[in-house]
């Protein structure tokens, strides 16, 4: 008998769906808290949040921060929501590319003469997820089996044409941010439109490339709960972003080099916001129409 249901336990396992683990949902959970945390700190409350940073930052640059922490948030928890693995694996990778590229940037800030116990300790918290999130990966695998049940549907052409426009966006500028940071913040020729720290901004491309990774595999896919699983951490950022620039509107009128670069990031965040938005709730109509 032990046999026997040993063998229909396997036989089970392998008809159904990969689910994400429980001991992943209770990595995610608690990932997701505390970013939750220190998301809401330093949006909230960004001038006590300054002291925590490990590099000079703004409240302006914090509140980017606070946003980039609750877009995590909202990424665990759709991946814990969404329960089916295939669904939900785009966005741990986004977390593992960001909070990865994240270490490497906040270790090559700890190498510095100057560098506290601060810097460190982020750095450990950083590499602690990363290690954290590769692991799951690793435990799921990354490939479709049959048995997923990934339906196929037709392409969602406004979709594919939104992601498409976004990954081009966020890759351009992500990985010009990443590797030459003095040219966006050249006080004459940079596009980004505020004074920030190098490594500050480097933390923000970060997030771009690790939302370049998801966007451009979300305009391959076909099945709307798969895109949709994306949805609510693509739109929180540039939604929270908006807000942030909003508060400190007198740091983007005095420090950005010229209106044009104000109005294409303005521009770049409302249509990720809106465009993100949108189809969020245009899929659960689809879905509640079947």
């Amino acid at each position: 008998m032990p046999a026997r249901a040993g063998l229909s336990q396997t036989t089970m396992s392998d008809v159904r769906p990969r689910l994400v683990g429980k001991g992943s949902r209770v990595f995610l959970l608690v990932l997701s808290e505390i970013n939750l945390v220190l998301g809401a700190f330093f949006f909230v409350n960004p001038d006590a949040a300054i002291a925590l940073w490990p590099w000079p930052v703004k409240a302006l640059a914090v509140r980017f921060l606070g946003a980039v922490f609750l877009a995590i948030t909202l990424g665990c928890w759709s991946a814990l929501r969404v329960k089916e693995w295939q669904r939900g694996k785009i966005l741990v990778l986004v977390g593992a590319v960001f909070f990865g590229l994240t270490f490497l940037i906040t270790a090559g800030v700890g190498l510095s003469p100057t560098a506290g116990f601060g810097v460190w300790a982020w750095a450990g918290y950083f590499l602690a997820a990363t290690l954290g999130l590769v692991v799951v990966l690793r435990q799921h695998g990354w490939y479709r089996r049959p048995q997923d049940r990934i339906r196929p549907e037709t392409p969602w052409i406004l979709a594919r044409a939104f992601f498409r426009i976004q990954t081009a966006a966020v890759g351009i500028f992500g990985s010009l941010m990443l590797v030459m940071p003095e040219l966006a913040l050249d006080p004459m020729t940079g596009f980004w439109p505020w004074k920030v720290h190098v490594a500050t901004l480097q933390t923000f491309a970060a997030l771009f490339l690790a939302t370049c990774f998801a966007t451009a595999w979300v305009s391959l896919q076909s099945e709307k709960a798969r895109i949709r699983a994306l949805l609510p951490l693509d739109a929180i950022f540039p939604a929270l972003a908006l807000l942030a620039v909003g508060i400190h509107w007198d740091v983007i009128v005095s420090e950005s080099p010229s209106v044009a670069v104000t109005v294409v990031w303005v521009f770049l965040y409302s249509f990720v916001a809106v465009g993100s938005t949108y189809l969020f709730f245009a899929s659960r109509i689809s879905q509640q129409s079947r």
